[in-house]
């Protein structure tokens, strides 16, 4: 058989194509691990810890470990935050799933494989023999624009994972503010029934004795049935924000046994920091805004890269090595180009346009929202500041003062014990206010964090939603 010769290629030329395209490849190495590094550096500096991904079952029991050393001692928030950077199944998804996608992206900016080709034909008594190695001509043309692609998505992948482990340690504190809070009134609310009771009993055996009247008696009942009404509301809303707490954490049920909160929230501070931060400094700080340029960016990158590719999207390479058992060999190659007939590509260049037009305002709008989180976080940390300051320092003092007083009036028999029970009443009523006070700011601390930050407030739209959605120990009414 013979065949006219044809144009032909070196020997060397198959080779080094398919030498250059691996070399090509390896250009984009996996970030995975790159990227939880670098999303690390950025969460370190704000809160003192580092989030771990899990990979085996022996990194998973060191993280156990830790959990139970820190589960020793009565739970602070630190210690809360650090829980939650170990434990939460919650976490390891996110992670997970941060490294897909960045995987994800890697590929997409890598070459496609070559693609080899063999076909063998008998004719009579001759045999033909044909060998093809092809690869995407177009990838390996716009590979460094994939490239660039492919960075900008990291760095929002990187700011993304940044914002998922933030967002985690500021739900650890404000669920830990809201359990130790619901504690604290619990134990108050006990105690109030405890003292309520007693004298409701004490009420019953004087009416028996002729030295109490019956209203006296039912009003001592009536404080006491009301005192163990809320102490009965404080015990759930207690073990709702435990459990509430022992889910951000991501314990286990032997976990969630030995978790201790202290005793009381911690002291509010003498003083707010008075320097604020260059508004513009706080709004480049934020991760939400960053996030956005980042995506941004990578949408920009991607309109150029549809422009060049959206009329001919794919053009392939192939070399043909042919051999024939009577004749010459064949050397030669084969160019394949999709021509623009029934889809010109202007869908897809309006579509990568208007994706850029939505990140640019995208941009804009977060970081007029970011401004106003700022100055709203700021606000209402500086009122709860001033409620619990205020609270503490003038409410408690006098209502015990009137407590006390009307004690005396009510030894020297100067008033009933319908007065006196509204005093202890109204005492109670104060604590339970300056608990919750203290707690609405310590959330408020909590929410001014996540707004530096560039997350969603823990506690939902500021304090009145936190307040809303834990509920408070004066909700429940009063005399």
């Amino acid at each position: 058989m013979h065949h006219p010769p044809s144009r032909a290629l070196p020997r060397v030329a198959m080779p080094a194509l398919a030498l250059s395209a691996t070399l090509l490849a390896a250009c984009a190495p996996l970030q995975t691990r790159d990227n939880l590094r670098a999303a690390n550096a950025i969460v370190q500096p704000r809160i003192g810890q580092e989030a771990q991904l899990w990979t085996d079952a022996e990194a998973q029991q060191q993280a156990q470990s830790r959990i139970d050393a820190l589960l020793r001692e009565p739970l602070s928030a630190d210690a809360a935050v650090r829980i939650a950077l170990l434990g939460s199944p919650a976490l390891q998804t996110l992670l997970a799933q941060n490294a897909a996608q960045s995987a994800a992206s890697t590929r997409n900016a890598r070459l496609g494989n070559p693609v080899l080709g063999f076909e063998r034909l008998l004719q009579g008594g001759s045999v033909e023999i044909t060998r093809s190695l092809s690869f995407g001509l177009l990838d390996l043309v716009t590979l460094p624009v994939r490239g660039r692609i492919d960075a900008a998505r990291q760095q929002q992948l990187r700011l993304d994972l940044a914002r998922d482990v933030l967002r985690l340690a500021a739900q650890a504190r404000a669920s830990w503010v809201r359990a130790l809070a619901a504690q604290q009134a619990l134990q108050y609310d006990n105690d109030v029934e405890d003292a309520a009771s007693a004298t409701a009993e004490l009420a019953k055996r004087m009416q028996a004795a002729g030295n109490f009247t019956k209203l006296d008696a039912a009003q001592q009942a009536l404080f006491a049935a009301d005192s163990r009404m809320r102490a009965q509301r404080a015990q759930l809303a207690a073990l709702r924000a435990r459990e509430a707490l022992v889910r951000t954490l991501g314990l286990n049920a032997a976990q969630a046994a030995k978790l201790r909160l202290p005793e009381h929230l911690p002291d509010i501070p003498a003083a707010l920091p008075t320097a604020r931060q260059d508004a513009q400094q706080a709004l480049e700080a934020r991760l939400d805004v960053q996030v956005a340029r980042a995506q941004y960016e990578a949408a920009a990158r991607t309109a150029g890269f549809v422009r060049t590719t959206s009329v001919v999207d794919a053009l392939e390479l192939t070399g043909i090595r042919k051999t024939f058992s009577d004749a010459t060999p064949q050397n030669g190659f084969a160019l394949t180009l999709p021509l623009p007939v029934f889809d010109p590509g202007d869908a897809q260049r309006a579509e990568a346009s208007a994706q850029v037009l939505a990140a640019r305002n995208h941009v804009a709008e977060v970081a007029a929202g970011a401004a106003s989180q700022l100055r709203e976080a700021a606000a209402a940390r500086d009122a709860a500041w001033t409620l619990a300051r205020t609270s503490r320092q003038h409410l408690v003092p006098l209502a015990q003062t009137v407590l006390d007083e009307n004690q005396q009036r009510y030894n020297g028999m100067l008033i009933g014990v319908f007065q006196l029970v509204s005093s202890a009443a109204a005492q109670a009523q104060t604590v339970r206010e300056v608990i919750a006070a203290e707690r609405d700011y310590w959330l408020a601390e909590a929410d001014w964090q996540a707004a530096q930050w560039g997350v969603e407030p823990p506690a939902g739209s500021g304090t009145a939603s936190a307040a809303a959605t834990a509920p408070s120990p004066s909700s429940s009414g009063g005399h």
